[in-house]
């Protein structure tokens, strides 16, 4: 099976996002972080009450809203922020591999991805997992690297199911 297809900056930017809500270290890391501002924000009334003549109960009620929207956006602020890191990382060098034409082959060996710079093959022992989210399938070759197929690129469902399935095939013979 053989499909060819360009990824865009959204198809990398989405799959960075959609990886950092997969790992285990990255959902860890984004957890402390929505914990840690309203922890903060539980302390700071009773510091900043000493510096003012505003009563308590004040400074509780500002800090506990901020508190709130902290722990409510603080997943919309992360997927911003991996977005805006990705944009900034491809702006420091030349990408060309990354957003040119490709085709992937299926073969009973592996995978074979073949570009303008050239060839890979993969062999499916080597294939980790695969993830299918909305819009994308991951093809994970490491634990932080993946082939990246939009599911925009098959003509039809049937057409998506079938690539899926030798896939899974693949993968489960291993």
């Amino acid at each position: 099976m053989e499909i060819t297809f360009e990824l865009t900056e959204e198809d990398y930017i989405n799959y960075n996002i959609s990886h950092a809500g997969r790992s285990p270290s990255m959902k860890k890391s984004i957890f402390i972080q929505r914990i840690m501002g309203p922890a903060i924000f539980v302390f700071m009334p009773f510091i900043v009450m000493r510096f003012t003549d505003i009563p308590l109960w004040y400074w509780l009620l500002v800090f506990g809203g901020a508190s709130i929207i902290w722990f409510a956006y603080y997943p919309k602020y992360a997927s911003w922020e991996i977005t805006r890191r990705v944009k900034k990382m491809l702006e420091e060098g030349d990408n060309e591999n990354l957003f040119n034409q490709r085709t992937l082959v299926l073969t009973d060996e592996g995978i074979t991805e073949t570009s303008s710079i050239g060839e890979s093959h993969i062999r499916w022992d080597k294939i980790n997992h695969l993830e299918e989210t909305e819009d994308y399938l991951y093809i994970y070759v490491s634990s932080v690297s993946a082939h990246i197929v939009p599911k925009r690129v098959f003509e039809n469902l049937s057409e998506q199911e079938k690539f899926i399935s030798k896939i899974t095939g693949y993968i489960s013979d291993k």
